[in-house]
């Protein structure tokens, strides 16, 4: 089946997208009914977040380092360029758990890609290990080992030595030499002599110039210090694969983990490849349920994005078949393949090129598309389609869509029809959803007058004689085979031969369904445009919301700020105060009553500026319809469970009832609730006493959720927070508040800008957790 709908030629598209071939192995073994759904388009949708806001992840981990790994299980030792490699995997490994680790934003409120990488090894011994013997070009270090450092520097001596010793005898002897220098032979130093000047130099030949007319000669006083070399060097080569080895040893004790990991990284490699195809393609992710199949948008994969025409279509729950119809070259065959690669991409775990608003039914798929004539099985065109259809029918049961192409042709039409329209009832009396497609009168006729059956026909311009290759809904397709005949040149006389061959019902039924297409054509333009027309009203509509939400957010800093100026002018007022009450020439009353009031005014207009702040808060998080409270209606205190009917109006305040406990409360710190609650007894949190402070334990992560708290109890658990925010490596952290009213956002802020271990702070951007989160830095 997959190669009927060219299931390997889409899925290549998807593995162009992976970091390496772990990703393309793990795409090639989903199949539908093998995949965890929710769990893979949740990771898929946590990744498209991460990379719209900080690109593809760090892609080392992802080396090839199988073929490495079997070399150390079969008892080999690698090479330094070898445990570059893995170094490689390692280090990146380390860094797509840090990544991962601390994403934040609403859409990682599962962590599931955090989860996922949490898997992974912690290789940072290997990694200091590695790094402590081999350098970036791949050689062993000096300080790889006591032993090899002591080699080489005995090693650098001994050459410095034999070349002092060289150099010397260069000098003695420069009549005797062909060449004021040495050379290496054999691992050897040895001089080039003048042939015939060997007798005058003691010591051992290793070979003459190609001429004759050198000979290269170890002089006696250079033996000793070549052969320390040559033991130098067979030393330095044991300790350097004792060393190798001892680190080959200890990848070998990890194979087990790495290869784990090499799983996961498969799985992760994936999310990125179809994370990315998303993106690059604007595809959804849609998990199949149901029976219901509605395509919004829907594109064929293979074909040109510039050039494709989505397709829509609906086959209900309530419905079993649907029966497409039109010309040759309208787009049938393309527009079956499609729905059937949506089908089984989307329950395999791919994202599918269609609208988010489409639904995608789980069902098995039967297919049979194209020609399915065999030369070797002396199948002719139809009996190939009888074979792949008899097969389906075996198999298929109510939780299958049976996809067939062209179905009735390759035989006579009479008869063709016949077995078609045989084949279509069997599928209804089973219960089997089917989709096919068709040129023939007696099953367009049969299709249209069948509750079951939905007919749909491919769109044809009749202005330019050419395909559009949209589906009509609810509408039979003409076949146009005369139109497009004459378009292709057959002579107007023949065709006025063929039209004598029509009898009058086929001629007024084709009349009729080409002008219903006509019709319908016209409506699906308009609707077209109506919902271009929606679309950029939504856009917009959005995006007006967004600016909103931004405003707001900027009324809530600038209020702080100007809390923050008024502050420092009570702070202003208070040394003032102090100046005037210390001073002995002040005896006046009248003053220090003056500079009280001027503190009092400060203080009401920061109080009228949190008001401000707690308000703004309350809109952002609430809806209107919940904010809009009436007397009667049933409400809970924002900032807790508990749950009240408003019984009157006071001026701005409500009166709510709280199981006979009447209290006044500002409209900003109640929300509605649709129904009245069960009666509850509250039960104190065991074990809670704001009093006692825990004993203080090193930081080990830069972020405190104080959801829940009081503003004191908060304030209390932050300094804690910020004590060890200063001593720790982090700069940043966040303290997670929530949105609710703003009450305990506001008494943080108000906490904050008095600290003065406090460089500055903010609310959290969208990423970060918006107003429910403030970033402080320290």
């Amino acid at each position: 089946m997959r190669r009927k709908i060219d299931y390997e030629l889409v899925l290549a598209g998807y593995e162009k997208y992976c970091l390496s071939s772990y990703g393309k192995e793990y795409l090639r073994s989903l199949n539908p009914g093998t995949v965890e759904l929710e769990s893979e388009y949740g990771c898929i949708s946590e990744m498209i977040t991460y990379i719209r806001e900080s690109g593809i992840p760090d892609s080392d981990a992802f080396t090839e380092v199988r073929p490495l790994l079997g070399k150390v299980e079969n008892g080999l030792v690698l090479d330094g360029t070898e445990l570059l490699e893995f170094l490689k995997f390692f280090e990146g490994v380390g860094n797509l758990k840090k990544t991962f680790k601390f994403q934040r934003g609403p859409l990682f409120s599962q962590n599931l890609l955090a989860t996922l990488t949490s898997r992974l090894g912690n290789y940072e011994e290997l990694v200091k290990a590695i790094r402590h013997v081999v350098d970036e070009q791949g050689n062993v270090k000096d300080d790889a080992s006591v032993l090899l450092k002591k080699i080489r520097t005995e090693y650098a001596e001994t050459v410095k030595q034999l070349r002092h010793k060289v150099e010397r005898f260069v000098s003695n002897y420069q009549n005797l030499m062909q060449e004021l220098t040495y050379t290496i032979k054999n691992e050897r130093y040895v001089l080039p002599i003048k042939a015939n000047e060997r007798g005058k130099v003691k010591g051992i030949v290793h070979g003459t110039s190609a001429s004759g007319l050198t000979v290269y000669v170890e002089p006696e006083e250079l033996i000793p210090l070549n052969d320390r070399l040559k033991v130098l060097l067979e030393e330095e080569s044991r300790e350097v694969t004792r060393i190798l080895r001892e680190l080959s040893s200890h990848i070998f004790q990890s194979a087990g983990h790495i290869k784990r990991d090499i799983e996961v990284l498969k799985r992760l490699d994936a999310i990125i490849a179809r994370a990315r195809y998303a993106l690059e393609h604007n595809a959804a992710l849609i998990i199949p349920s149901g029976r219901y199949l509605k395509l919004v948008k829907a594109r064929h994969p293979l074909l040109a994005p510039d050039k494709v025409v989505p397709i829509d279509l609906e086959l209900p729950t309530d419905k079993l078949g649907m029966v497409i119809t039109g010309p040759n070259t309208g787009g049938k065959t393309v527009s079956l393949k499609t729905i059937a690669l949506c089908i089984l991409l989307a329950k395999s775990g791919f994202p599918v090129l269609v609208s988010e608003s489409s639904r995608i039914p789980d069902l098995k798929v039967f297919v049979d598309i194209g020609d399915p004539q065999d030369i070797l099985e002396n199948l002719s065109t139809f009996s190939g389609h009888v074979v792949n259809i008899k097969n389906a029918l075996e198999m298929a049961d109510e939780d299958s869509i049976v996809l067939i192409d062209e179905l009735g042709s390759g035989t006579d039409p009479y008869e063709g029809s016949a077995i078609a329209l045989g084949i279509i009832e069997e599928l209804i009396e089973r219960r089997i959803k089917f989709i096919v497609t068709t040129h023939l009168t007696p099953i367009k006729l049969y299709a249209m007058s069948h509750d079951k059956i939905v007919t749909a026909s491919m769109e044809f311009d009749p202005e330019s004689l050419a395909p559009t290759y949209r589906i009509l809904m609810n509408v039979p397709g003409a076949s146009h085979a005369f139109e497009i005949a004459a378009k292709y040149g057959l002579p107007e006389n023949v065709l006025q031969r063929a039209r004598k061959h029509l009898n009058e019902d086929h001629i007024r039924i084709e009349e009729l369904i080409k002008n219903l297409n006509v019709h319908v054509s016209e409506l699906e333009a308009k609707k077209r445009e109506l919902e271009a027309t929606l679309r950029e009203y939504n856009k917009q509509k959005r995006e007006l919301e967004e600016k909103y939400k931004l405003l707001k957010v900027k009324r809530v800093e600038e209020f702080d700020k100007e809390i923050r100026n008024v502050y420092k002018e009570i702070q202003e007022a208070k040394r003032n105060l102090q100046i005037a009450l210390q001073s002995t020439r002040t005896s006046s009353e009248s003053l220090i009553k003056k500079r009280l009031k001027e503190i009092e005014r400060e203080e009401e207009k920061v109080q009228a500026l949190q008001d401000k702040i707690e308000k703004v808060m309350y809109e952002t998080a609430f809806q209107k319809e919940e904010r809009s409270i009436e007397v009667g209606d049933f409400v809970r205190l924002v900032d807790g469970t508990a749950v009240g009917k408003v019984v009157e109006k006071k001026g701005e305040k409500f009166v709510v009832d709280f199981n006979g406990i009447r209290i006044e409360v500002k409209p900003e710190k109640i929300v509605k609730v649709q129904t009245k609650p069960e009666s509850t007894v509250e039960v104190p949190e065991q074990g809670r006493d704001s009093r006692t402070s825990m004993p203080r334990i090193p930081l080990k992560t830069n972020e405190i959720d104080v959801r829940g708290l009081t503003v004191e109890e908060a304030v209390e658990k932050i300094d804690e927070f910020i004590d060890q925010l200063v001593l720790s490596d982090f700069s940043v952290g966040y303290i997670i508040h929530g949105k609710g009213t703003g009450r305990l956002a506001t008494g943080i802020w108000n906490y904050l800008r008095n600290d003065k271990r406090v460089k500055s702070y903010r609310f959290g951007r969208p990423d970060e957790g918006g107003v429910g989160v403030t970033v402080v830095e320290v």
